[in-house]
């Protein structure tokens, strides 16, 4: 415990850290809140990093990052601590240590320390055929819009969101695209099913993509051992194509919560940080989660844990959070159970796609309007669990079923 003044340490600069700071103000708790990021940058609108095309400019960083800011970023009642990572916590003594080799102790502590790409390739070996990237972070999308500005070719693994995203962008750069999805049978699969992964894995060729699954894909796999900069010898070596010679090789497969620096305090890491419904980390009544690191009651399936990774999800349970926080400190702050109502949106190649509910959860679906092979007119789905709608999932280039959706979202809420 610290003397004077609590302080309240949050790790993780992005939106879920930022809003739960700012739930902790507006509840006045009269402490100081320091929030520590990895990145040199104030919190931003991530999900925008994949959705706009930019000129080119020898200031992009600094265009996207005016660009893609959030409100209350730059509130200076909160001590900004970028660029700085949190290599241990010791939470029986609350203590953090710092990259910097100082040490934090604090009285309460939000975990925002969110996620980091998958990848399949161990270490930073050099590939003589590829450009290998991933896209998590201002400085990737720099690197990113740069490179489809020049490439010609690119090449993107998995067919998840930011993996459509990006292919959509990159065909709007004027790049050749191909996609590879080894493991399902086209986008949001996990998320929507076969039937409709397929009819999206059809719209994404229909605008100009290769897009390869199952053994077709996994034979154009690369995973950096074919050719190694590093393992030829220096005659060998002057041989390799240079950088700017090599394909652009992109992987979009998945994400890793970031919590190797929580380990050794008895927490259940399994899959992020388990929380109860208040975003209070089990075993530890000072210590809160909230974000894409957060593992919660699944209010939508009893006996469940989930987490999520998107926007909405990371603004709410960071809010929770930060009140769960100041609850916890003896202030009046409103807190209620974790209630989520999951809803997300993407547009890949002018199709509006909108998920909403929980269709993972589902036994079947429903075609309530449309067709699956004309997706551009407008499809309607719901995904029904013992004949009880639990999700709903509507694509469309205008908002023509807008309305029967909105009705369809009322009658989810309503559960």
């Amino acid at each position: 415990m610290t003397d004077g003044e609590p302080r309240i340490g949050i790790v993780g600069s992005g939106i879920a850290g930022l809003r739960a700071a700012n739930a902790i103000l507006k509840c006045k708790v009269d402490a100081r809140i320091v929030i520590f990021g990895d990145e040199t940058h104030r919190t931003y609108n991530r999900p925008g990093l994949t959705k706009k095309r930019y000129p080119v400019s020898d200031a992009l960083e600094m265009t996207i990052a005016e660009d893609l800011k959030v409100n209350g970023a730059e509130n200076n009642a909160l001590t900004w601590r970028l660029g700085t990572k949190i290599e241990t916590a010791d939470l029986r003594n609350r203590v953090l240590r710092l990259s910097t080799g100082e040490t934090f102790e604090y009285d309460r502590l939000v975990i925002a320390a969110g996620v980091r790409p998958r990848t399949s390739a161990e270490g930073n070996r050099e590939c003589a055929f590829h450009t290998h990237r991933t896209l998590r972070d201002l400085g990737d999308a720099q690197y990113m819009h740069n490179q489809l500005q020049t490439s010609e070719k690119v090449t993107i693994v998995g067919a998840g969101f930011v993996a459509c995203e990006l292919a959509s962008l990159a065909k709007d750069y004027g790049c050749e695209v191909l996609m590879l999805e080894a493991l399902r049978c086209g986008p949001f699969e996990s998320v929507l099913g076969k039937r409709i992964s397929i009819a999206l894995g059809r719209w994404v060729v229909q605008n100009g993509v290769t897009f390869l699954t199952g053994d077709s894909a996994r034979e154009l796999l690369c995973d950096r051992t074919v050719v190694s900069a590093r393992d030829v010898s220096a005659s060998e070596a002057s041989n390799l194509e240079s950088p700017s010679d090599r394909s652009l090789f992109v992987e979009a497969i998945g994400s890793v919560p970031n919590v190797e620096w929580l380990r050794g305090n008895g927490l259940d890491l399994s899959d992020g940080v388990r929380v109860d419904e208040h975003m209070r980390v089990s075993q530890c009544e000072d210590v809160f989660a909230a974000g894409d690191i957060a593992r919660y009651p699944d209010p939508w399936m009893a006996g469940n844990h989930t987490r999520m990774e998107f926007w909405k999800n990371a603004i709410d349970t960071g809010d929770l959070a930060g009140r769960s926080l100041a609850s916890s400190l003896g202030y009046d702050a409103k807190i209620s159970q974790i209630g989520y109502f999951p809803s997300i949106a993407t547009e890949v190649f002018g199709l509006r796609i909108q998920v909403a509910g929980n269709p993972k959860i589902s036994d079947s679906m429903e075609i309530i309007c449309g067709d699956l092979d004309q997706l551009d007119h407008g499809v309607l789905v719901a995904f029904l669990r013992e004949g009880v709608t639990v999700g709903a999932a509507y694509m469309d280039k205008g908002a023509r079923l807008n309305s029967t959706y909105i009705a369809l979202l009322k009658s989810l809420k309503a559960r």
